[in-house]
């Protein structure tokens, strides 16, 4: 493991509990032992791993997982597959309730990729995953992938375009397509959030109340999105992003909502696009209430 996640025991002493937390399950997750994951991972979970094809981001059955057995079957179902060899962070944010880590992580195969027999194979898969964190541990992984996973261990990638910008200017482009569709969301406006969205725009969130009661909402058409982000941004007085990182193929953001009357509801999700086009929406909510 890189010096970046190490495990600095001080390091919740001093109020970087999500920061430890993240490095504790990304180290134990080269072990190859689905419980020694586990250990590292809360009673009250919410995963999201979407599966990236050509087509977008899918959300089959399997994906969305709610309950602690789901994840630990997950594990043990996913070192199957593949192992963890090494993670190397490229972008990473710690917050007080979850760290987002986009990385390169170097991977094994040790059986069936899909229609693919990895075994022995090495490759390298660039995801951006979003870490929220409780006192018991990580309470989930939320996951994008840069590239379909099929492509990726046949060497065969999809191989972009030219194109007749560079990537600095393609995350303005980005950033500012974050910044339309936070407007478009304070405007309630249906019509122009769902121009903002890919026709396969898919969604897998959770958004906890301020008593900590989970509210699951998954989306498989850009309709059913469009209906999602309108109803997460409902009522907002104003929106702030207070964390954001926009690339090329996908923007960050933590949004916090002023819903009025001492209400905040802070949501951080990730959104991959594709030209100019939204085409997911996975992350992670709760509702605060400030003053006594």
């Amino acid at each position: 493991m890189p010096t970046s996640y190490r495990l600095q025991h001080w390091l919740r002493d001093v109020g970087e509990r999500s920061l430890f937390a993240v490095r504790y399950h990304v180290v134990e997750e080269t072990a190859e032992n689905a419980d020694a994951v586990c250990a590292t991972i809360s009673k009250d979970v919410f995963f999201a791993v979407p599966n990236r094809t050509r087509a977008g981001n899918e959300i089959p059955p399997g994906t969305v997982l709610t309950t602690f057995d789901q994840v630990h079957d997950y594990y043990a179902g996913r070192l199957d597959s593949y192992a963890v060899l090494d993670s190397r962070p490229l972008r990473s944010i710690a917050g007080d309730w979850y760290v987002f880590n986009d990385s390169a992580a170097t991977l094994r195969g040790t059986g069936a990729v899909g229609d693919t027999d990895a075994t022995g194979a090495e490759f390298v898969v660039n995801s951006a995953v979003l870490f929220p964190t409780a006192d018991d541990g990580i309470q989930g992984e939320i996951c994008v992938t840069h590239h379909p996973f099929d492509d990726v261990v046949r060497g065969t990638a999809p191989i972009l375009p030219a194109q007749t910008t560079s990537h600095p200017a393609l995350e303005m482009r980005n950033s500012g397509q974050l910044d339309e569709l936070v407007d478009a969301l304070l405007a309630n406006d249906e019509k122009r959030v769902g121009a903002l969205l890919g026709a396969t725009h898919t969604v897998a969130a959770r958004l906890d109340d301020e008593h900590g009661k989970a509210a699951i909402s998954t989306a498989k058409t850009r309709a059913d999105a469009v209906r999602f982000l309108l109803s997460a941004f409902g009522g907002a007085r104003d929106v702030a992003i207070v964390s954001r990182i926009a690339t090329d193929w996908y923007v960050f953001a933590e949004y916090c909502i002023d819903l009025g009357q001492g209400r905040i509801r802070r949501i951080a999700a990730t959104h991959p696009i594709e030209g100019d086009l939204f085409t997911g929406t996975f992350g992670y909510g709760k509702d605060e209430r400030l003053g006594p």
